[in-house]
């Protein structure tokens, strides 16, 4: 199983050991290598979510560090102006209105941590992708992120534990955020294919349907991204 480090070091050989705690995951994918069709959410939402995860773990650290509360509201906020500036107007709002203690309590719920050392994950940063909103481009808002706040939004190492070789290989570095996948049921009927979204049969699996070229779908049966990260 791979594992993500935020710092690493070479040794006098060359070979690259991870620094600090490591964070496990259990599948990474290569979302450019898209098959057959282009969803373009399918690019978006890893990049955001890494950008994300980033933005809490560099939240943790000043925190720890003893920034003030003043500095940690300052570049949450600014990360989650860039993704959804309307939004994020409201969220701010609500912001204001808290006391100090309440305040602090709001931060920590985006940064706490696990008995493991890691962030919780039943808490976090949530940006709203609005759907039908031609004011906000995400490419443009990932691209002016990592323009403004490049020295903190880094890329992950990555490595892979080798224990018949006594050691862990480094794989490289690159940005790993996290995917929602869903897992489909599978039938074996012949020349049965499956897919994410149409038609769902009496046992609730997914069956091919042609109404929709034949004129008697009354409504569209695709799939919409919703990123709620």
């Amino acid at each position: 199983m791979p594992y993500l480090s935020t710092d690493a070091y070479k040794d006098e050989d060359g070979r690259v050991h991870p620094v600090g705690a490591i964070e496990r995951v259990d599948l990474i994918t290569n979302p450019l290598a898209i098959i057959n069709r282009t969803i373009p959410m399918a690019l978006y939402e890893p990049a955001i979510t890494f950008i994300l995860d980033r933005t809490r773990k560099h939240l943790r650290k000043i925190s720890d560090e003893g920034a003030s509360i003043e500095e940690l509201e300052e570049f949450m906020f600014g990360i989650m102006k860039i993704l959804n500036p309307s939004r994020t107007k409201d969220v701010m709002k609500l912001y204001d209105g808290l006391s100090p203690r309440e305040k602090e309590k709001f931060i920590e719920s985006a940064i706490s941590v696990g008995s493991d050392g890691l962030l919780k994950t039943d808490n976090g940063i949530y940006i709203r992708w609005e759907s039908f909103d031609d004011a906000v481009s995400l490419r443009d808002a990932i691209m002016e992120i990592y323009d403004k706040y490049g020295d903190i939004i880094k890329p992950y190492n990555i490595f892979v534990p080798k224990p018949k070789w006594g050691r862990d290989i480094y794989i490289g570095k690159d940005c790993i955020g996290y995917q929602y996948i869903l897992l489909l049921k599978q039938s074996g009927e012949r020349g049965f294919s499956v897919r994410s979204a149409g038609a769902i049969s009496d046992e609730s699996l997914p069956e091919k349907s042609h109404e929709s070229k034949i004129g008697k779908l009354w409504h569209s049966c695709k799939s919409i991204w919703v990123l709620l990260s």
